[in-house]
């Protein structure tokens, strides 16, 4: 793991004794610039940021992955320090999910990639940033939890916007530029480079498919080209990993695959097929069969989770016996360099709405209503949950209305999911080894969002890129019951239809009627475990849960996850 601590103003020279020993394993590097420090922890050899520092004393700082103009830190860093204008800074020929810092012309500069998926946190004086939730919270001292945030991870895995899990620590929008100069930290957004053109010129699929083919060229070619048989795919029985592995083939690349699930899963057995035929090897992942620990032993565990973690975990409580944290960790072995297609989906009909101008209301009902009233206390007020929800998706994409056009709907997919969702766990792989997510480059991200629906629906779109990359792989099975460049069979046409046409206010109801039931606390969250490093009456977070009337499990680990940060940091709820 590796992050940055940048300090301004009165907390330069500050001792943090909190900080090195909640990160004692941790070796540091510090830079000192004008009005500004910068201090360096990492433990991983793999994470290790990358720096280079000119004669003149100019630096360049990169934490996470980064190609430029087609190659890796630290090589790219020389050109990319020269090069280095902010007035005209466009992400244009930058690949990966990283932070930069650079020192050039008396000025500190700190932001982020194109999208926006490496968070950078500050405190509410404006003084530190970091890439570390967690390193704020320990120098930090907050005192609340953000109650809004609670109740957006709880029900949807992650948080929204500028807001994170506590008060008085927040993150900067995308595309900002931090600048310290002179004794002073300003801020400066600036234009995202996810293009949103029309393309109402390609008249046809193949058309499409054709142009949509060549942009994912700019990604793919050159993480082929440095990384060729170091690569590692998780691999699926559906279109992204499938399109991921045609466009590594494509350019001359020998991945090695790994799949999760056992032996009876679809998944499992689609990736053994292809990879026998195609002579790729494969890993089968089993996490299930990590054996359970000694209840005593699950309180260290737990505490290497999140520091593994930086505090939370996008959908997934922090708790298990390790298995995600050390499956995370072999990606790496031998140097190698994993690649994961999530937001694939820029490509397909994410959401499964109509072709129809929509809203945000409607986008909330329909996805972002994952809960049941009455798991909440009184605290709990809608209107409020889906008016913060509402603003987030606005600034996200740019909008000045809550009446959305159809394509805002679809922009919504990166830069809200992908930006928030997604972005949190690209980061967060980050900390463990240098790992790429293709489909959250800008360069693939852009003009997606015009695409006409009708070739996104049913995968059409997608299984037409697979095929005119290589029509061999487009024409193994899938795990949707269908060769992916093959007709879409009648009751896969009838269900998604159906899917897609059901009002916003039923798609609301849908978590409480599947969840009407308790689901069994076990494994990690038995209580023979989980009362180790919690107290099981959640003293912090009943005053916004009924926890005996959680019914689902996942949520359940994640309201545990909160009492577990909020135990430790000492926190409260903000009273209304």
């Amino acid at each position: 793991m590796s992050f940055f601590i940048l300090a301004t103003g009165q907390r330069q020279n500050s001792e943090w004794k909190s900080l090195e020993t909640a990160f004692e394993s941790l070796d540091r590097t510090d830079f000192s610039f004008p009005s500004a420090q910068v201090h360096l922890y990492s433990t991983s050899v793999s994470s290790v940021p990358a720096v280079y520092q000119d004669a003149n004393g100019d630096t360049i700082i990169v934490l996470g992955t980064l190609l430029s103009s087609g190659k890796p830190v630290p090589e790219a860093l020389p050109e990319l320090l020269e090069q280095f204008e902010p007035s005209s800074l466009s992400w244009q020929g930058m690949l990966g999910t990283y932070i930069g810092l650079i020192y050039k012309g008396g000025t500190l500069h700190l932001l982020g990639d194109g999208l926006g998926a490496s968070k950078i946190y500050t405190d509410s004086d404006r003084a530190l940033w970091s890439n570390s939730f967690l390193a704020l919270c320990e120098i930090g001292q907050p005192k609340r939890l953000d109650k809004q945030s609670c109740y957006e991870y709880v029900t949807n895995g992650s948080v929204f916007g500028t807001r994170t899990l506590v008060e008085g620590i927040a993150s900067l929008p995308a595309n900002s530029i931090l600048k310290v100069n002179g004794g002073k930290a300003s801020v400066e957004e600036r234009r995202s480079p996810i293009r949103n053109d029309s393309l109402d010129h390609l008249k046809t699929i193949d058309a499409v498919a054709d142009y949509q083919v060549e942009q994912l060229e700019k990604v793919f070619a050159p993480i082929a080209r440095n990384y060729g048989e170091r690569i590692r795919l998780s691999f699926s029985g559906g279109f992204d990993s499938r399109l991921m592995l045609a466009n590594l083939l494509k350019f001359g690349a020998k991945p090695s695959l790994f799949v999760y699930g056992d032996n009876q899963d679809d998944d499992v057995q689609i990736a053994r097929l292809i990879c026998k035929a195609e002579g790729l090897p494969l890993e089968v992942i089993d996490k299930s069969l990590t054996p359970p620990l000694d209840p005593e032993e699950f309180i260290g565990e737990t505490e290497k989770n999140l520091f593994a973690f930086d505090g939370w975990k996008v959908e997934t409580p922090i708790f298990d016996f390790g298995a995600d944290r050390k499956d995370r960790t072999s990606r790496h072995v031998d140097g190698q360099i994993p690649l994961n297609g999530s937001l694939g989906e820029i490509y397909r009909n994410f959401f499964y709405m109509p072709d129809r101008p929509s809203s945000t209301g409607a986008v909330i009902s329909t996805f972002y209503s994952r809960y049941d009233p009455k798991t909440f206390t009184s605290r709990f007020d809608e209107k409020t949950y889906r008016s913060a929800m509402a603003a987030a998706m606005r600034q996200a994409i740019g909008a000045d209305s809550d009446q959305l056009t159809r394509s805002q709907v679809e922009e919504l997919y990166p830069k809200f999911r992908g930006r928030f969702w997604t972005g949190r766990d690209a980061q967060i792989n980050q900390r463990f080894g240098p790992m790429f997510f293709p489909y959250l480059e800008h360069a693939a991200i852009s003009n997606t969002a015009k695409i006409p629906l009708n070739f996104k629906n049913l995968g059409y779109l997608q299984g037409h890129m697979i095929g005119r990359i290589n029509a061999r792989l487009a024409a193994y099975p899938s795990d949707y019951g269908f060769p992916l460049d093959g007709p879409r069979p009648l009751k896969y046409r009838l269900k998604t239809f159906l899917g897609t046409q059901r009002p916003a206010a039923l798609r609301k109801m849908s978590f409480r009627m599947t969840h009407k039931e308790m689901e069994p606390r076990t494994g990690a969250l038995a209580p023979e475990y989980l009362s180790r490093v919690i107290d099981l009456e959640f003293p912090i977070m009943r005053q916004l849960f009924n926890i005996e009337r959680v019914n689902s499990a996942t949520q359940y680990g994640l309201i545990a996850t909160l009492e577990y940060l909020g135990e430790r940091y000492n926190l409260s709820v903000h009273a209304d």
